[in-house]
């Protein structure tokens, strides 16, 4: 998943640092485009291997290049993560080269580049892969994202022509930039393995949860069905339902964006939904979703469980936030017959009045047929607040 193009990082280019890659003006030119060019590449790939890839397709021609090798360095573990101009043969070696063996080795332990030549001359070890290719020059650099060391970028040649001072320059440019890259690269990585694993946590939760309140209720409702008496029934009929309240409330929990929020507005529809069935319909009105934490929307779903205790008529429910005294307040409207009288619940149902405590709500009426129940609504804390 990459992110967003706004979300990117943008890899600005130093006034001076094509400057001082060469004094050749038609030089600097072709220089700078292929820099422009390279940064455009980088900043819109997805893909680590591809992007160097591409670089390489980009700059090969121009700098007399034959192979590339990109080492990928995580924790204490080193692979190859791309390759150029290698056979498929060639590429099964290169992977299980010895890193405390090889040039790429030394370069990232020392941390410098190595500006290697004559190396069909040469009998060194460190040498011995590249010089197997046909390789006379060499060039690795160790690709650094402030103190960490991300691995190795390194390019040769078959020519027996070093590499001249304006085009490390320009490769050393270059390999800043596939730093800045590769991290961008491996924050999405990690952003992207995060979310893998908390999904995966949550579906296991919803499981669990889900299966629990379900055994819970099942138990319960064994229980209404084998009572004799009459007031132990009632009571437990309304423990199975404040069980489906608690599972209506947990259903959506996992489906939303933000973790902990539930949708208040679609939790009310579904409580009115499983006491009254059709009835729900078009009973709850929001200028969109209300997200609040799972607690509150617990805390509000029995509140309305109860307000409904009794065969109440179900009201028209209407959600607003609102700014007051600078707190962010929500507004729930109970419009029926009625319902204006509830108000007076706080007083004489003990349910009632611990669950407004815990919602920190007051609830107060316009007349016998609205009662309004105000609360905290805490949205500016989640990223919700109101504009």
């Amino acid at each position: 998943m990459a992110l967003s193009p706004s979300s990117r990082a943008s890899l600005t280019l130093p006034d001076d640092a094509i400057g001082s890659v060469t004094a050749n003006p038609d030089v600097a030119r072709r220089y700078l485009a292929l820099v422009a060019a390279a940064t455009d590449r980088l900043m819109a790939a997805d893909d680590p291997a591809a992007m160097i890839d591409a670089l390489f397709a980009l700059i090969r021609d121009e700098l007399d290049l034959d192979v590339y090798f990109n080492f990928r360095r995580d924790d204490r573990s080193v692979r190859l993560e791309a390759s150029g101009g290698l056979s498929r043969a060639q590429r099964t070696e290169a992977a299980t080269l010895d890193m405390t063996q090889s040039a790429c080795g030394q370069a990232m332990r020392e941390r410098r580049a190595l500006h290697l030549t004559d190396i069909q001359e040469s009998g060194e070890v460190r040498t011995s892969f590249v010089r197997s290719l046909g390789i006379d020059v060499y060039l690795c650099m160790p690709l650094l994202h402030g103190d960490q060391l991300l691995g190795t970028l390194g390019f040769g040649r078959r020519a027996a022509r070093p590499f001249g001072e304006d085009e490390r320059r320009l490769l050393t440019l270059l390999c800043h930039y596939v730093a800045l890259a590769q991290h961008r690269l491996r924050i999405e990585e990690a952003l992207r393995h995060g979310i893998e694993t908390q999904a995966r946590l949550l579906d296991e939760l919803n499981h669990r949860v889900r299966n629990a309140l379900q055994v819970a209720i099942g138990l319960v409702s064994h229980e209404v069905r084998s009572a004799s008496d009459t007031a132990t029934r009632a009571a437990l009929s309304r423990a199975a339902e404040r069980l489906q309240v608690l599972a209506s409330a947990h259903r959506p929990l996992y489906a939303t964006a933000e973790p902990g929020l539930v949708d208040l507005a679609a939790l009310f529809g579904d409580v009115i939904a499983q006491l009254r069935g059709d009835a729900a319909v078009g009973a709850v009105a929001a200028e969109g979703p209300v997200p609040v934490p799972i607690e509150r929307a617990v805390a509000a779903a029995l509140l309305l469980d109860t307000l409904l205790e009794g065969g109440a008529a179900v009201p028209h429910i209407a959600m607003h936030p609102f700014r007051a005294g600078g707190n962010e307040m929500l507004r729930i409207a109970f419009q029926g017959p009625g319902w204006g009288r509830h108000v007076d619940l706080v007083e004489r149902h003990r349910l009632v009045a611990r669950l407004c405590h815990q919602l920190r709500a007051t609830l107060t009426n316009e007349d016998d047929g609205c009662l309004i129940l105000v609360m905290p609504h805490d949205g500016g804390e989640y990223g919700t607040g109101i504009r």
